[in-house]
């Protein structure tokens, strides 16, 4: 095939040489619908432009890089599994482990999960415990998250009374407060290339899987596993599934819960 007509094979392996990020790891055809939607979106005929597109500015990849990450989320998301974390796991961890409780928000998007994590300690009061690290691939949802900044769609799901006590107001704009915000650490990292963080007593990686392929579950989950300390635990999204958790070391404690043997 030549070159002024590409097909998503060859967009995968030139967006990889120049980026390190491999689409070869998500799933194929799900992945592949998401880059024409945004091409037909950016009006570019074919895979080739859309790629000389992409890297002839920073704002087109910034673009490109919040659609693939599907940089989707809100605040007290599956208020079910929050209810068993506030209730059950948090106080469970307080209890059974002593000094600083390490919490790993790994795909954390523009920061929804890791400032719950956080409003969640601080209810049980044990905010001074917590310190939590958030990563993701996306520099512009970082960015977003670092400022802390969010609107009324993304708080749908939290509680008129943590909505006053956590945030500030100005127009539209619901900022989360500087002591919530000190205890979360954000930082670029690349879950399929980089090393996991080390030392955890509990990983949140939500909604993530879904898009990877079943060999690269696998391998994430084992990162994971290795980054938990026995006893810890890991969180994964409500439509998310571990077949053979026992496989990793892990035990499912609850409908998206599995802790470290």
């Amino acid at each position: 095939m030549s070159l002024d007509k590409w097909d998503y094979i060859q967009f995968k392996a030139a967006f990889y040489k120049k980026t390190g990020l491999d689409l070869e790891r998500y799933k194929d055809k799900q992945m592949e619908r998401r880059i024409l939607q945004l091409m037909s979106k950016e009006g570019k005929s074919g895979f080739k432009e859309f790629f000389e597109f992409i890297i002839s500015s920073s704002e087109a990849m910034d673009r490109f890089m919040d659609y693939l990450t599907i940089n989707t989320s809100e605040f007290f998301r599956d208020q079910d599994v929050y209810n068993r974390l506030q209730q059950e796991i948090f106080p469970s961890v307080l209890q059974h482990e002593r000094g600083a409780i390490k919490i790993w928000s790994a795909g954390c998007s523009i920061g929804a999960e890791p400032y719950t994590i956080a409003i969640a300690m601080d209810i049980l009061k044990s905010l001074n415990r917590v310190k939590i690290h958030a990563t993701d691939i996306d520099e512009g949802a970082l960015r977003i998250a670092q400022r802390g900044s969010y609107n009324i769609k993304q708080l749908g799901k939290t509680k008129s009374d943590v909505v006053k006590k956590y945030f500030t107001v100005a127009g539209a704009d619901y900022s989360v407060i500087p002591s919530i915000k000190k205890v979360v650490n954000f930082s670029r990292h690349n879950l399929l290339t980089d090393p996991p963080v080390m030392g955890c007593h509990m990983i949140f990686c939500r909604n993530v899987f879904i898009y990877f392929k079943q060999e690269t579950q696998d391998a994430l989950l084992q990162k994971f596993a290795s980054g938990l300390n026995p006893g810890g635990y890991l969180v994964i999204g409500s439509a998310e599934y571990i077949g053979s958790p026992a496989k990793f070391g892990l035990r499912k404690a609850f409908t998206t819960i599995y802790q470290k043997g």
